[in-house]
């Protein structure tokens, strides 16, 4: 295979890895919020190759290629009927973060519920 095929085949591959479902995940819903993750891609490849006479006389060519990439999560959207908030984990691991941010979500589900049963008519 020549460099500018392997060269073409890593950069289709690299490509076909990366979307905006990579960047903007899958959306979970839970008790009216919708938290959306938000992630870093990063990702390189390289490729090379060469040809060269042996000192026998023989002739030989040699290419090959290889590329990588990086899925972090940086944040996460949290929607309601509210309000959208953007939750970063920059600084702190997603474990901490995570800590932080779901005590909050609770609460407001547990208000917005409680707001919704002071509005059903009572039926006596």
């Amino acid at each position: 295979m020549k460099t500018e095929e392997i060269l073409k085949t890593v950069t289709e591959k690299v490509a076909s890895m990366i979307s905006t479902k990579t960047v903007i995940g899958e959306s979970i819903t839970l008790e009216g919020k919708t938290i959306i993750p938000v992630t870093r891609v990063s990702f390189g490849f390289g490729s090379g190759g060469g040809e060269g006479k042996g000192k026998s006389g023989d002739e030989g060519t040699g290419s090959g290629g290889g590329a990588g990439a990086v899925i972090q999560p940086i944040a996460f959207l949290v929607v309601s009927k509210e309000d959208v908030k953007l939750f970063a984990i920059q600084g702190k691991g997603i474990i901490s973060q995570l800590a932080e941010v779901i005590p909050q979500m609770m609460e407001k589900c547990k208000s917005v519920r409680e707001e919704c049963k002071k509005e059903e008519p009572s039926i006596t």
